[in-house]
């Protein structure tokens, strides 16, 4: 496998793109420092949001490591009891992962942009 950038330092560098376009970003949860995965909750502040995993993974079609960003759930939009019930439900699958929460009403994912 390819080396790749620890966690901590990829939720640092989106903290900082994120804060230049105004936008707020809280770690929540720290999870395993180098290599935790992590769940990105996009707060709508409607009382809804979004729930995303960021998952690296290899692809055979394209002979690399690649990264993707995966919604835990069908809906658009989820409600926020129901987020934290999907987040918690993620903890207990994996104890390292970190959670961290952007608040955006337009629904950006900056870890796209890393």
């Amino acid at each position: 496998m390819e080396d790749s950038l620890k966690t901590e330092i990829i939720i640092k560098s989106v903290t900082k793109i994120a804060q230049q376009d105004g936008i707020p970003v809280f770690v929540v949860k720290k999870g395993d420092l180098d290599s935790g995965i992590i769940l990105i909750k996009i707060d709508l502040l409607n009382g809804k949001g979004q729930l995303i995993r960021r998952n690296y993974s290899y692809s055979l079609k394209k002979n690399k490591s690649i990264i993707e960003y995966i919604k835990l759930h069908k809906e658009i939009e989820l409600e926020y009891p129901k987020l934290q019930k999907l987040i918690e439900k993620e903890i207990k699958i994996d104890a390292d992962a970190w959670v961290v929460e952007i608040e955006d009403k337009k629904g950006r994912n900056f870890f796209e942009k890393i």
